[in-house]
């Protein structure tokens, strides 16, 4: 599969302007430290009436800490840095010394209550010094002056630092208030499945890894039903996880078929969400097992039943060469949704592909939509869309002979709704108004499916059919 993952940046927007850029890190680091996030503002009001002027409370000491990571990556983002992994290792260090720093301050104090062990525990497990934070918080896990959430939470970071350091079966023990839940407690339930799957792999146990590698990504699917203020970067993120792990699990226990249907569930995921960069995230590791082509979706698939939600609308600020026009506006017909760029050199490779399907099924109900976005210029440090990209545009489609219009956008509105990323990516979208199918290459083979899938979707019954 080739794409431009390299140059999809230039296709979204610039560094400095681009609030995903250091995503990926940042949503890795709040997934494991999210169910902790609101005990230290909690707690601070405990202890605010004792808190010196000269002395942090232990509340404020890992707050501090806790958001470290946040505030420096914001921090890197008005530099305008992209995310790399030495980036990640480097605010890693950095908040790892700046929580050891903490727990050595707050443990040299005397007179410390329950509320004050209970924060020291919690920076010893962000210092990375899990013998020290298991010790601390199961000192006082059982101790009445916590509220019933720091007990909690006491028990929960006590049974994932066993999980992490060696001793998976110890953390089911301590878990299982949490290996139990199926409602409110489903962000813990997903990070401790996770880190006992990890610890049995370790430790060379992959058939328990793998229970509890499942149980780590159904709990994924049940957060995502769940929430309704789940972004998408941390929802790919936490599916991503789930389903590598698993499936990666699964192909070392030369269990095949099973590792492909895990994967072909991510996909299938992905398309429902829908998330492009999902998707070639997810036929990346299955490509490495058998190539990532016959995927065909079918109509009654739960997830593309009748509760399916409509594809997302487009936000277009000039149409070329073809009349105004939404995915609304289309129903009852399959639209095909490409991203692409002129600059994009295997955007190209699909060009006279998507010109034969123009002219074979306009007919028989095929809308091309050819979505790109404005590179614009800057101008006095703000980036401003010239006359000459959109002749630009107009030029290369008219050279190229494309029988279909362009949509130009000046946004990064609809690549967010599709989490694209990278390009070429297309998404098919079937008469009822539902996203069916995702692709993200141009090669032969994935042209080759992308026609299939148009034809399957062009036979179809329109809403209300037989």
């Amino acid at each position: 599969m080739f794409y431009a993952e390299t140059t999809s940046q230039k296709f979204l927007t610039r560094a400095k302007t681009r609030p995903r850029a250091l995503r990926p890190a940042l949503v890795a680091s709040l997934v494991v430290l999210a169910a902790l996030a609101t005990f230290a503002q909690q707690s601070d009001k405990l202890d605010a009436p004792r808190a010196r002027a000269a002395e942090k409370s232990a509340a404020q000491l890992y707050e501090e800490a806790a958001g470290y990571r946040r505030r420096k990556y914001q921090e890197l983002e008005r530099e305008g840095f992209h995310f790399t992994e030495k980036i990640e290792a480097q605010v890693g260090e950095e908040l790892r010394a700046l929580a050891a720093r903490n727990a050595a301050q707050l443990g040299a104090r005397s007179g410390l209550n329950a509320t004050d062990k209970f924060h020291l525990g919690l920076l010893q497990d962000l210092a990375g010094q899990p013998d020290q934070a298991i010790a601390t918080l199961r000192a006082v896990a059982g101790d009445r002056s916590l509220t019933g959430e720091q007990a909690s939470t006491a028990r929960f970071v006590v049974a994932t630092a066993l999980a992490r350091h060696g001793s998976p079966a110890e953390a089911e023990t301590e878990g299982a208030e949490f290996l139990g839940e199926t409602s409110k407690a489903q962000a813990r339930r997903f990070q401790l499945e996770t880190a006992i799957a990890r610890g049995y792999r370790k430790s060379g146990e992959r058939e328990r890894a793998v229970t509890h590698g499942r149980a780590a990504f159904d709990a994924a699917k049940l957060i995502y039903a769940n929430s309704r203020d789940l972004d998408a970067a941390s929802r790919d993120e936490m599916f991503y996880r789930s389903g590598q792990f698993l499936a990666e699990l699964l192909h070392e226990l030369n269990r095949t078929g099973e590792a492909i249907a895990a994967l072909q569930e991510l996909r299938r995921l992905s398309v429902s969400f829908p998330s492009a960069d999902l998707y070639r995230r997810a036929s990346l590791i299955l490509g490495r097992i058998v190539p990532a082509v016959g995927y065909m979706t079918k109509r009654d698939d739960p997830l593309f039943g009748a509760g399916a939600r409509p594809a997302p609308e487009i936000e277009v600020k000039d149409w070329i060469d073809q009349k105004p026009t939404t995915l609304a506006a289309e129903r009852g017909r399959v639209v095909l949704l490409d991203f692409w760029a002129t600059w994009c050199v295997p955007c190209h490779a699909a060009l006279p592909a998507m010109s034969d399907w123009q002219r074979r099924f306009k007919d028989r109900g095929l809308t091309i939509i050819a979505f790109t976005q404005y590179r614009d210029e800057i101008v006095d440090g703000r980036p401003v869309r010239t006359k000459r990209e959109h002749d630009a545009l107009r030029n290369f489609r008219r050279a190229n002979r494309l029988p279909f219009g362009v949509a130009a956008a000046e946004s990064l509105a609809t690549a967010a709704r599709y989490n694209v990323t990278s390009i070429p990516a297309a998404v098919l979208i079937d008469r009822r108004g539902v996203v069916r199918y995702l692709n993200v290459g141009s090669n032969d083979e994935d042209l080759k499916e992308l026609e299939q899938m148009i034809v399957k979707l062009l036979d179809e019954p329109a809403e209300g059919g037989d």
